[in-house]
């Protein structure tokens, strides 16, 4: 049995330090591999979405214009159907963001478990971080999947109200995208951080986690700067699954 797992289970079960703690433990590492490996999936579909499908398809060519034009934001949202998937990014968003929010959710408490007696002051905050990121990629696909049927009626309800619905779904669909991509920012550095102090991971992924301080942080400034993590949070995806399959044991 390894110190680490030992450690772990002491201060998360019980003393006894049980061959079924230890089973349990590399069950939930192995499940944060995968929570990983698919937030990774979902990075992609944005990458797609804002790399090809929306500046070919929906016209979003200029970020820091075109996605606060009325006209194409309402055009992007009524323009999915079955027959033409390509003009669904939006859907795929959104639904990315959803699953994406609550994998996340996930990985702020295996943080706090892993780290919980090497640095528990960086686990907590690596907790803390991960909750924000979670519950803002939670809202944000909130907002593209639900909150855009339930616009779209208050739109058809009352349509001189048309651009003043769309300007407040779109203001508020921004504002808690911004807080997810800080947060995710954060649980990278303090993550990264807690892995250099103990050594339970490999260190080129921790230090890479840093680099998302840039979009996190440049995003509170900028909404144009946060668009850089989509690129910046792939190798760091890639590096967190293996790690945790390869804690896993499997």
């Amino acid at each position: 049995m390894t110190e680490i797992y030992r450690e772990i289970s002491i201060t998360t079960f019980s003393s006894q330090n049980s061959d079924t703690d230890v089973a349990a433990l590399r069950s939930l590492f192995r499940a944060a591999g995968w929570a990983a490996f698919v937030i990774l999936l979902g990075m992609l579909i944005h990458n797609m979405n804002a790399l090809w499908l929306e500046p070919t398809y929906l016209g979003f060519v200029d970020k820091a214009r075109d996605y606060g034009d009325m006209a194409k934001i309402q055009n992007a949202v009524e323009a999915c159907t079955l027959s033409e998937p390509q003009l669904c990014s939006f859907k795929y968003s959104g639904f990315a963001h959803m699953l994406n929010g609550l994998l996340f959710l996930y990985l702020a408490v295996v943080a706090q478990i892993l780290f919980r007696r090497s640095s528990p002051v960086l686990g907590q905050l690596a907790f803390v971080a991960g909750l924000l990121a979670g519950l803002g990629f939670l809202a944000t696909g909130v907002s593209d999947i639900p909150g855009t049927v339930y616009g779209t009626l208050l739109r058809e309800l009352n349509p001189a109200e048309n651009d003043a619905i769309l300007l407040a779904t779109t203001m508020i669909r921004g504002v808690v995208n911004i807080i997810a991509i800080t947060g995710l920012s954060l649980f990278a550095a303090f993550f990264g951080r807690a892995v250099l102090k103990t050594g339970v991971f490999s260190k080129w992924g921790a230090w890479w986690g840093f680099t998302l301080l840039l979009p996190g942080l440049g995003g509170l400034i900028s909404p144009v700067f946060g668009f850089s993590y989509l690129v910046l949070v792939l190798p760091w995806l890639i590096w967190l699954g293996m790690q945790f399959r390869k804690l896993a044991g499997s």
